[in-house]
């Protein structure tokens, strides 16, 4: 008899513990960034102003909170400061002293007015870490617009890259903003990594505009690699295939895998007819074109058995909440349940084990300004 396999407890520490992060960040890209370094294990102060942070207000909201906000800011604790007093601005700076970590948000030169550029903030902690992420650069002819994430989307071709029978669409969610977090908290790890090496202070800047265009560039600009190419853009076909009672995803890619496709759908003799075809695009292209007709006359469930029988890469599509139940994410352990004043919430761990450790948020997002007068007290008591 066969064990049933144990999936490894969930601790409440991590590899980033006993750090300190400061975080004056709004909406999406730099709360999520912080929220990453939450659940590794860093304490996170979030600094909001009296009415909170803007985003509480966007979206689905339960319990008066919107709901994306609340995915985003797990595992933290939330001070609120008035930045427009001197009292105020004085104890911000003096989080940052004892800080490891700063991320601030605001648009070019907002931080330098209030005193907490770089100059100023590596003066109160020379061993500080400071990431400033702006929508397009420190400076620039785009400096001082609004960026939002379907604005950076369009920038960088994104919206155009995924056009739908010519005309130009935004993802469903916000990709920019989230790919940014990706990219910021690794170069805050990247910049921890070399102040531990070094012995001083980082001060990283980083734009969305820039993390997004890299992270187009690998394959919407393949056609632009090298500066000589001048080929028009190929977009694979989509693999998306209707089946008679809905759609399925297939994605052969070797020749065996084509090959085993045109003998699950009962044309085996294509094999030949598809082999001449000249190029790689036109060879992709016929063969969808071919396999529509046949694979449209059955069912999904046919078909994602026939092909799983022949090894052919092929999966369904289902709605975001069949995640919720998802046998292989529900055996990875991957949603934890935390409490909060709205009712209990799902959130979801860090992606990966750390010598078979999982790691989760702690608590649920704060409520506004429900840690200030303990972090202040905290820090009162460090200073006397």
């Amino acid at each position: 008899m066969t064990q049933k396999p144990t999936a490894p407890q969930i601790f409440p520490t991590g590899p980033l513990a006993g750090l300190r992060v400061i975080e004056a960040a709004g909406y999406l890209a730099g709360p999520l960034c912080a929220q990453t370094l939450a659940t590794l294990g860093a304490e996170v102060i979030k600094i909001e102003p009296p009415a909170g942070d803007a985003y509480r207000n966007v979206g689905h909201a339960v319990g008066g909170t919107g709901v994306m906000w609340t995915n985003a800011n797990t595992g933290k604790k939330s001070v609120v400061l008035d930045l427009k007093t001197p009292e105020d601005l004085a104890r911000l700076k003096t989080l940052i002293a004892g800080a490891d970590v700063f991320i601030e948000t605001w648009r070019p030169r907002v931080s330098a007015a209030l005193g907490l550029g770089f100059n100023e903030t590596s003066k109160l902690n020379p061993r500080l870490v400071q990431l400033s992420l702006t929508g397009y650069g420190p400076d620039g002819p785009l400096s001082a617009e609004p960026a939002y994430d379907a604005i950076i989307q369009g920038l960088v071709g994104l919206l155009d890259y995924e056009a739908d029978g010519g005309k130009p669409r935004a993802t469903n969610h916000f990709i920019a903003d989230k790919v940014s977090a990706i990219y910021a908290t690794q170069i805050i790890l990247a910049a921890i990594l070399q102040r531990e090496r070094t012995g001083q202070g980082v001060h990283v800047e980083t734009s969305m505009l820039d993390m997004i265009a890299s992270y187009a560039f690998t394959d919407t600009l393949h056609n632009r690699t090298y500066l000589d190419d001048t080929a028009d853009q190929t977009i694979l076909p989509q693999p998306v295939v209707a089946t008679s009672d809905g759609h399925i995803v297939l994605s052969p890619v070797t020749g065996k895998q084509l090959g085993r496709t045109l003998e699950a759908v009962g044309h085996p003799e294509w094999k030949d007819e598809l082999k001449a075809i000249k190029g790689r695009r036109a060879m992709t292209e016929a063969f969808f074109a071919w396999i529509a007709e046949p694979i449209s006359k059955k069912p999904s469930a046919h078909w994602l058995a026939a092909f799983r029988e022949l090894d052919v890469p092929a999966g369904p599509i289902l709605r975001p909440e069949a995640m919720l139940e998802n046998p292989q994410l529900s055996h990875n352990r991957f949603f934890a349940e935390l409490d909060s004043p709205a009712g209990r919430l799902r959130a979801t761990r860090y992606p990966a084990r750390f010598n078979g450790t999982l790691l989760a948020p702690r608590v649920a997002a704060p409520a506004l300004g429900s840690d200030t007068a303990e972090v202040l007290a905290s820090m009162e008591s460090d200073e006397g």
